[in-house]
């Protein structure tokens, strides 16, 4: 059985608990998950009897070779309807955390013979742990976002622009063999840190600012996502206060990434770790998040969260980010990829952590 059906069966388990018996798929990257093909228009059919793909005559033929699972050419008069016909399906689930209203009503006319059920999406649940070639392929893509870093801090100069690095860096992965990044990089300098979604703009470096780089590119569909903090020249006493810390406090937390770890206590080791030197209130965000096929995925790592009773698992990919930020001053955030695996876990993003002055 190849993973493609391995992952149907599990799929189907799911929707058991879900009472549901079968299931529409028409997204881009949960089609790529489920049949190595990606595509920006098609209709994966899930039932009891046989899985089906659904596309138009754009991706007939490439489908046809490729797929590992039968394909059907949509048409204008085609209805889910008479594809399902016979297939023993009551209950077709679909994934309501990302249909609109309009998709809905058209579902709900080619579907009219079927009860549709809302279910938020079970596929994400599968994502969250990845088999031993998904791992490999995040370590590459961990490896060449590393090497995004290190070209980077090449660049550090006096009178450089965040977004001239920008360009620089999506230039420099785009010729190693990267297709995208993963998302806009955050490359901030001095007080421009202390946000930390900040979108980079046209501020040149002085002597004496931290440089904040959050970066991730895309390799073959999969995603790293570091973060560092460099000093162009002496550091502020106060951002290299806040480093110390922020670094104690993801150690604490990477030594809790084993299978079997609350996600809870996970989350609470950093910021119990931030608040007892009197910055909590200064760690706005979680802890960190799945990545995969997607930046952000399960599980989300926070205290006050749906999953925070789950526990890590092995085969789990995620990113430990604390971060402190001080408006007008600065922000330090640290942050690694690590795979969970048998009884610990293995950094994927192998560049040192220690203060670095340049």
């Amino acid at each position: 059985m190849n993973i493609f059906n391995q992952r149907i069966e599990k799929l189907k388990q799911l929707l058991e608990h879900e009472e549901c018996d079968g299931l529409i798929v028409d997204d881009t990257i949960n089609l790529y998950y489920l049949t190595g093909l990606y595509l920006s228009a098609g209709k994966l059919l899930i039932s009891p009897k046989e899985t089906t793909l659904l596309v138009d005559s754009r991706y007939y033929e490439l489908c046809k070779s490729d797929s590992p699972f039968p394909v059907v050419l949509s048409t204008k008069t085609s209805t889910i309807n008479d594809l399902l016909s016979g297939s023993g399906i009551k209950q077709l689930a679909f994934n309501s955390d990302n249909t609109t209203y309009g998709e809905f009503k058209k579902l709900e006319k080619e579907a009219e013979l079927l009860n549709l059920k809302p279910i938020s999406n079970p596929i994400l649940k599968l994502r969250a742990i990845k088999d031993s070639q998904e791992i490999e392929t995040l370590k590459e893509a961990a490896a060449l976002g590393s090497a995004g870093y290190d070209y980077l801090v090449e660049l550090l100069k006096e009178g450089i622009s965040e977004t001239e690095l920008a360009i620089e860096l999506e230039i420099f992965w785009k010729r190693r063999g990267s297709k995208a990044i993963a998302f806009d990089p955050i490359i901030a300098f001095g007080s421009n840190s202390s946000m930390p979604h900040y979108r980079v703009g046209q501020r040149r470096l002085n002597k004496g600012e931290s440089v904040l780089i959050d970066i991730g590119v895309n390799l073959d569909h999969y995603h790293s996502d570091m973060t560092r903090v460099v000093f162009f020249g002496e550091p502020d006493p106060k951002i290299t206060n806040i480093y110390r810390i922020v670094l104690e406090a993801q150690e604490k937390a990477l030594a809790l990434c084993r299978p079997g770890t609350l996600i809870a206590d996970l989350d609470a080791a950093a910021r119990s770790h931030i608040e007892e030197q009197g910055y909590g209130e200064n760690f706005t965000h979680s802890l960190g998040h799945g990545v995969g096929l997607e930046i952000h995925e399960l599980p989300i790592i926070r205290s006050q969260n749906s999953n925070a009773e789950s526990r890590l698992e092995e085969g789990m990919v995620i990113t430990i980010e604390p971060g402190i930020y001080l408006p007008g001053i600065g922000g330090v955030r640290i942050e690694d990829t690590v795979a969970i695996t048998k009884g610990a876990c293995e950094n994927l993003t192998n560049r040192s952590k220690q203060l670095i002055t340049i």
